[in-house]
C-alpha cells in the first residue's frame, strides 16, 4: 500500500515538472507566463525586422520612415515588437493612436537613447493631452481645424503654468484633399492656427483615400495625383518653418508612386506583411509577421452514424454513407472564427493534411470530420490545428480567412490579434 501511494506520488510530482516546463515556454515578450490557452497567434519578431528593412530599402536613406503600430501594432503586440525590432532597426517615427500605445512606445525610445519622433495620427482629446504632458512623452500632434489646434494650445498654456514650466506642443498640420475626417479645408485657418502660442509646426501631412485600389480600375492613380495637387497648392500658400516634414505617402503610395514620398512616409500593414498585391510587393519578399493561428483538438468521437447532426441548428450532416470521426477544437466565433465557415468549405491542417470543418461554428467549439484520414495518419488529442499558416506542403492564407469572414486582411488579422493569446517565436 505505502509502496502503492509512493509511486503516485512520484507520478504526480513528473506531471508537475513537465507541465511547468511547458508553462515557463508559454511566455510573453515581457518574459510574463501567460495563461495556458488553446488558441493562440504566433508572432515571427523576425518576419517584422524583414519588413522593416524591405521598406527602408525600397524609400532609400533620403527618405524617414514612420511605423505605425496603432492599435496595438495593428493586433500583433507593441510589446512583441518594440524593443527587438523598430527601435533596433532604421525607424525615424512610431506613430500610435491611443495613450496606451504610447506609454509602452515612449519609454522604450527613451531607453534606447534615440532620436525617434512620436506621432499621434488621429485627433487627441484633452483628457490624452494631459496625460502626455504629465507624463513628458512629447508625442507629436495631429491639428486639423483652428478650433482643435486652439485646444491644445490653450491646455499647452494652462498646464504650463500648473506644472511652472513652458509646454510647447509639436505638431503636423493635416490639409484636406480628399478623406473627409480630421483635416484643415480652409488655407486662412491654418495661418491662424500656425499663430497660436505653445505650438510649434514640425510636420504638414494629408492622407490618400484610394491609394490601396487596384491600378486596373484607372482611379487609383489619377486620384492620389489630385489628391497631391490639392495638398502642394495649400503648401505654397504656407509660410512654413524651415525643416519642417512633409508626410503624405502610406505604405501603398510609397511603394507603387515614388512621387509621393516627400520628407518621410507612414507604414503600417505594409510591414506587417499583409500584402498581398504584387503591385506593392511582386517579388514577394514581405514576411506575414502573424505567422499562424493555431487551436488544440480536444475530443475525438468515432464510429458516429451515418447522417448524424453536427452542431446548433442541425445546418449539416455527418456522411450518408458510412460511419465517421470528428475532432472538436477549442476555438469559435469568439475567438475571430467564422461562424458558417463550413459553408465556405473552410478547412484546417492537422499533422500536415488538410481536413474539412463540418457544421455550423459556435462560441467555443469548432468540429472537424477527420473520416478520410491519409496515409500514416493518426489524429490524437492534443493535437494542434493550423487554422491559418503553413504546415509541411499545406497552407492556409490569411487572403483566403479573411475573405471567409467578409474582412479585408487589414480587419481580419486585427479581430484574430485582439481576441487571441499571442506568442513570440
Amino acid at each position: 500500500m505505502e509502496k502503492s501511494l509512493l509511486v503516485t506520488a512520484l507520478s504526480l510530482l513528473s506531471i508537475v515538472f513537465v507541465f511547468a516546463e511547458n508553462v515557463e515556454q508559454m511566455k510573453d515578450s515581457s518574459d510574463k507566463v501567460i495563461s495556458i490557452t488553446p488558441n493562440f497567434i504566433e508572432i515571427d519578431v523576425e518576419a517584422y525586422k524583414n519588413n522593416l528593412n524591405f521598406v527602408k530599402k525600397m524609400i532609400g536613406n533620403d527618405v524617414k520612415l514612420c511605423a505605425v503600430m496603432k492599435a496595438d501594432a495593428y493586433g500583433h503586440g507593441i510589446k512583441n515588437l518594440i524593443s527587438t525590432t523598430v527601435i533596433s532597426s532604421a525607424v525615424d517615427c512610431i506613430a500610435g493612436v491611443d495613450n496606451s500605445e504610447f506609454e509602452i512606445i515612449a519609454p522604450a525610445i527613451i531607453e534606447s537613447g534615440r532620436d525617434i519622433a512620436m506621432l499621434r495620427i488621429a485627433p487627441v482629446t484633452k483628457s490624452e493631452l494631459v496625460q502626455s504632458i504629465n507624463n513628458g512623452w512629447k508625442v507629436q500632434e495631429v491639428i486639423g481645424s483652428y478650433e482643435q489646434a486652439k485646444m491644445i494650445s490653450d491646455t499647452a498654456v494652462e498646464m504650463s503654468k500648473i506644472l511652472g514650466k513652458k509646454i510647447i506642443i509639436d505638431v503636423s498640420i493635416n490639409i484636406e484633399t480628399a478623406m473627409g475626417r480630421m483635416a484643415f479645408r480652409d488655407v486662412n485657418d491654418i495661418k491662424k492656427a500656425m499663430g497660436l502660442p505653445n505650438l510649434k509646426i514640425v510636420g504638414v501631412m494629408t492622407h490618400f483615400a484610394k491609394d490601396e485600389d487596384d491600378d486596373e480600375d484607372g482611379v487609383s492613380k489619377p486620384a492620389t495625383r489630385k489628391q497631391l495637387d490639392i495638398y502642394e497648392q495649400i503648401v505654397d500658400q504656407l509660410d512654413l518653418p524651415k525643416n519642417v516634414v512633409q508626410h503624405v505617402a502610406n505604405g501603398a503610395a510609397a511603394s507603387k508612386y515614388p512621387w509621393t514620398r516627400k520628407d518621410m512616409v507612414r507604414v503600417g500593414s505594409l510591414i506587417y506583411g499583409e500584402d498581398v498585391n504584387d503591385s506593392l510587393d511582386p517579388k514577394h519578399e514581405l514576411k506575414p509577421v502573424m505567422k499562424s493561428y493555431r487551436s488544440e483538438i480536444a475530443i475525438i468521437e468515432r464510429n458516429i452514424p451515418p447522417h448524424t447532426p453536427i452542431n446548433y441548428d442541425a445546418e449539416e450532416y455527418t456522411r450518408d454513407n458510412q460511419v465517421s470521426t470528428t475532432a472538436t477544437l477549442r476555438v469559435g466565433y469568439s475567438y475571430g472564427y467564422p461562424k458558417k465557415a463550413y459553408k465556405e468549405k473552410a478547412e484546417v491542417i492537422i499533422n500536415g493534411h488538410k481536413y474539412p470543418i463540418i457544421g455550423k461554428s459556435s462560441m467555443n467549439m469548432v468540429v472537424v470530420d477527420i473520416t478520410d484520414k491519409p496515409k500514416n495518419g493518426i489524429v490524437n488529442i492534443g493535437d494542434q490545428a493550423i487554422i491559418v499558416g503553413k504546415q509541411g506542403d499545406e497552407y492556409i492564407t490569411w487572403k483566403h480567412f479573411a475573405e471567409m469572414n467578409d474582412m479585408s486582411i487589414t480587419e481580419q488579422i486585427l479581430n484574430i490579434g485582439n481576441l487571441n493569446k499571442k506568442l513570440v517565436v
